[in-house]
């Protein structure tokens, strides 16, 4: 099925290219490649992922339970690198890496709310960056008045609701108990009338005491949660800095507005699609994008599979190795 999957991505992308581009031109566009930015562009692939691991040691700081950094680094690297593979909106990434730190003897009540606190300052911020690529289609000429302006405005204020939804639930208690009964008990009728499994109304009772008391020790440790925001804060920098070498070294300059919507458009397409990382899928939808903003399709093409190859394929092959 993957396979399968990662063919049909990779069809996307040849028929795309087959169809919007001039093959003269996107062989210039490789000839003629700048080596200095693609340096770059590894180290900021570095920082990102390392920013990703510091994020959640800051958390994992306010626990009794201690991993060498080596083997904790390891751990999340492998976990953000799985999701690579399974695009789950970071669900696969927090299985694994609940997996990988049982065998360092750390239970899985304690990872998995910590993972799931860390998630959702990631979202959190992630939304901020839609929302900043967002206000620059608002101005931007192509989406001024008529139904794309209606679309921008629409998913603005959805945005607005969705971050003051994760805040809400973070700082009021009786908002985020009446979310987490809402979704326990959607989980346990798709269990009890889809999955015709029976579950203990105990374990649901123990499931919300426990992420009451992780939530008890985030709202505690405050200063590690200031850290938590500035390592991730970090992470959405050097993100999107690694997707700005990538076109550098293809002639393009991004301006910051443009740099967050083609970004915006290449991580979600990758995180939220069957095929894995979005393969194929993702490049084909920022060329697009841009060629629809003056941008050249065959530049945008190039510098994207090249943000590919940085920042998903040479990791993948990393951690496969580790």
């Amino acid at each position: 099925m993957v396979v399968f999957l990662i063919v049909a991505g990779i069809m996307v992308l040849a028929l795309a290219t087959a169809l919007l581009s001039d093959f003269s031109k996107l062989k210039d566009v490789f000839r003629h490649l700048a080596l200095s930015p693609l340096v770059l562009a590894l180290f900021s692939t570095g920082g990102a992922y390392l920013a990703s691991a510091l994020s959640f040691r800051a958390l994992f700081k306010m626990t009794s339970y201690r991993v060498s950094f080596p083997k904790f680094f390891s751990i999340m690297f492998i976990s953000d690198t799985i999701n690579i593979i399974v695009s789950s909106g970071g669900m696969s990434s927090i299985a694994n890496r609940a997996f990988l730190l049982k065998h360092e003897k750390v239970p899985y009540s304690v990872t998995i709310p910590l993972s799931l606190a860390q998630n959702m300052i990631f979202n959190l911020v992630l939304s901020c960056v839609c929302f900043g690529a967002l206000l620059f289609l608002h101005g931007h000429p192509e989406f001024t008045g008529g139904p794309k302006q209606a679309l921008v405005l629409v998913f603005m204020a959805g945005l607005l609701l969705v971050m003051g939804a994760m805040l809400m639930i973070f700082l009021h208690r009786a908002f985020r108990r009446w979310v987490l009964r809402q979704i326990l008990r959607a989980g346990h009728w798709i269990s009890h009338k889809i999955l015709r499994k029976k579950k203990d109304p105990r374990s649901l009772v123990v499931i919300r005491a426990k992420l009451e008391s992780t939530v008890a020790l985030l709202h505690k440790g405050r200063v590690y949660l200031l850290l938590v925001f500035f390592w991730i804060a970090l992470d959405w920098c050097l993100m999107p800095l690694t997707f700005y070498f990538c076109f550098h070294a293809v002639g393009v300059d991004l301006p910051l507005g443009l740099l967050l919507v083609g970004f915006a458009v290449m991580f979600i397409s990758s995180n939220v699609n069957p095929v894995p990382a979005g393969l194929g899928v993702s490049e084909s939808l920022v060329a697009l994008t841009f060629k629809n903003m003056g941008v050249g399709f065959e530049q945008s093409l190039v510098a994207a599979l090249i943000y590919r190859l940085v920042f998903f394929l040479l990791p993948l092959a990393i951690s496969t190795a580790l």
